[in-house]
């Protein structure tokens, strides 16, 4: 099977970094789309390089003459820069466009939240420019999930907030090892016809709430401080469009089990990778930290 040549833009974020390091390995040619004066220190020689201005259409199409997809990693606040991206790929010969998603199947609720309506604006643009996308879901890191309060896990403290039934029902976690070696198997040799329009659910671990809470037992030795909140109350929250409201959103669908549901049918299995267990990440410290978030949103958190 031959490869796919892959373009990326946005390579020295916190998950990003871990996958463009995969699809280097991969064997699939790379390019690294990237900024004027952007650290390039990190990347395998193995790996070219364009240094563009991503508004730059006309500049950005001549960088993707040689590639067949286009994958974006940008974070949230760089989530409108890919409307630039669809226009310089609708002049070039690409013919696949991974946006930045790392989410789920949104539902209609989500839509007064910032960044799923950009992003989400996003695949619609893409959609109308005829450009077809692939958008990867794992819902959530387990690194943010187990390591920072996003979820109500504040494995820190040894302290865990419960919203509705959440302790009885399933959420979904991944460690960007495993999206990372997912982003390499996906897109180095997948024929493009079969990963057009597909929205590609990713699952690693899924526990429950009551599952978390036993591994935090046994991790200290002693049951964790353990609060409730109701799913109505966070209804204003995710209204208010705040920066923690997609947390709010997250926890909510949680305590309602719709997890599930919303991350499809369309599940990806990486081939021979051996998943990672709540054991090994919590139990056996095997969870790597997750970047500091700053207190004034740690604050909102735990305020939920």
């Amino acid at each position: 099977m031959s490869y796919n040549r892959l373009a990326v833009y946005s390579h020295r974020g916190w998950a990003s970094s871990a996958i463009v390091d995969a699809l280097a390995k991969s064997g699939a040619p790379l390019k690294v789309i990237h900024r004027p004066g952007s650290d390039l220190s990190s990347l395998p020689s193995s790996v070219t390089t364009a240094e563009v201005d991503i508004k730059d259409e006309a500049a950005l199409a001549a960088a993707l003459q040689d590639i067949d997809i286009m994958i974006s990693l940008v974070g949230q606040p760089d989530t409108a820069l890919q409307h630039h991206m669809i226009a310089g790929i609708k002049s070039s010969p690409v013919k696949l466009f991974s946006p930045s998603n790392l989410g789920l199947l949104f539902e209609e609720e989500a839509m007064v939240i910032p960044v799923v309506k950009a992003k989400l604006g996003v695949e619609q643009a893409a959609k109308e420019a005829g450009i077809p996308t692939t958008s990867i879901m794992p819902n959530s890191f387990a690194e943010s999930g187990l390591d920072a309060p996003l979820k109500g896990i504040d494995m820190e403290n040894n302290r865990v907030m419960l919203t509705g039934d959440s302790a009885t029902y399933p959420t979904n976690f991944c460690t960007r090892p495993y999206v990372a070696a997912a982003y390499a198997s996906i897109f180095a040799q997948t024929p493009i016809d079969q990963l057009a329009n597909r929205h590609i659910a990713l699952t690693e671990l899924t526990p429950t709430g009551n599952e978390i809470i036993a591994a935090m037992t046994a991790k200290f030795g002693t049951a964790p401080e353990i609060k409730h909140s109701t799913v109505e109350s966070l209804t204003p929250i995710i209204q208010s469009g705040a920066p923690w409201s997609l947390a709010a959103y997250c926890r909510k669908i949680w305590g309602t089990g719709k997890i599930p549901e919303m991350m499809g049918t369309d599940v990806w299995e990486v081939p021979g990778y051996k998943k990672a267990t709540l054991h090994e990440l919590v139990v056996e410290g095997k969870l790597v930290p997750y970047k500091r978030l700053p207190q004034f949103f740690l604050d909102e958190l735990n305020k939920m």
